[in-house]
């Protein structure tokens, strides 16, 4: 199934998205099916994140200007509430759509809408965040995830070698994005909104 601008339009925008989320994870719950201790854990971890992130996260005046000049202003993101990428890399476009005359930011629950999410596959993969840029009739003209090369290169490099645990992984990955402050991924937006 195609995404449409119905579809489009009753999806919720960050903020409702957000508080959403940390309603359930006052209820105990997070979003998808597997509701273990462990998802509550990095529902937890990637709330702080999102939370620090909307706090500290600086955008480059060159990103700004980037964006503001792409004749998108559909933009929307896929995520589940659990998802430690997402915390590191959410935050910074719900910045950078705040900064931006004109621009529609929706999220969208992965796991809610698989019809919809096989759109947007990454190597035949549901990999997320996934963040797409739309023109006005809902033609996709960039997508960009589920994570900066880097740190992609990591998760790939892992399930080759399989050296890594699950939660070993997810601490790397942090330490990559805690000492890469952003950089790696304004600059891939940059060119993102640049082609």
């Amino acid at each position: 199934m195609k995404l449409t601008s119905q579809f489009y339009a009753q999806l919720p925008n960050f903020e409702t998205y957000h508080a959403h989320i940390i309603t359930l994870f006052e209820q105990g719950k997070t979003t998808g099916e597997n509701q273990s201790e462990a998802m509550l854990s990095y529902t937890k971890l990637a709330l702080a994140r999102t939370r620090r992130g909307l706090k500290t996260f600086k955008l480059l005046p060159e990103l700004i200007e980037a964006a503001k000049n792409n004749p998108s202003k559909k933009w929307f993101l896929i995520t589940e509430a659990w998802c430690g990428d997402a915390g590191n890399i959410i935050p910074l476009i719900q910045l950078l759509a705040k900064q931006i005359e004109g621009v529609t930011l929706k999220v969208m629950i992965r796991d809610e809408h698989p019809e919809i999410m096989e759109n947007f596959l990454t190597n035949g993969g549901k990999a997320i965040p996934i963040f797409v840029l739309f023109d006005e009739e809902f033609k996709q003209i960039k997508k960009w995830g589920p994570r900066p090369a880097p740190a992609q290169k990591m998760v790939l490099d892992n399930k080759i070698s399989q050296e890594l645990s699950y939660t070993d992984l997810s601490v790397n990955l942090q330490k990559w994005y805690q000492k890469d402050k952003t950089l790696t991924l304004q600059k891939e937006l940059i060119e993102v909104f640049n082609e």
